[in-house]
């Protein structure tokens, strides 16, 4: 089960990330769209899990929005998804070892 989850999250990170960045860069306005909500999609995830901080990247979100226009940029590229990379191929790849890790540094 814990492998089953470790590759989805890391698929929904990767997919999240990958549209986001096409939509983007490509002007394609619903790409960008869609690849940020599974972004934002893939923080809860990690929030619900206890993963991820959830003060973190809500104010890393607000901050952003502020700062980058249009503020939805901000939004959706505040977890720092690009430089979980190489996590997520891990997870995608391997996610038995992945779950294995992660299962052993929760416990002990």
């Amino acid at each position: 089960m814990a492998a089953a989850v470790a590759f989805l999250q890391g698929l929904v990170e990767l997919v999240g990330l990958g549209s986001f960045l096409i939509g983007y860069f490509g002007g394609i306005w619903w790409l960008r769209v869609l690849g940020g909500c599974l972004v934002v999609l893939d923080d809860i995830m990690e929030i619900s899990m206890g993963v991820l901080n959830p003060l973190f990247p809500i104010a890393l979100a607000i901050l952003l929005a502020i700062v980058l226009s249009p503020w939805y940029v901000g939004v959706f590229s505040a977890a720092f998804k690009v430089l979980g990379i190489p996590t997520s191929l891990k997870k995608v790849f391997t996610p038995k070892q992945f779950a294995a890790r992660a299962l052993q540094r929760t416990q002990g």
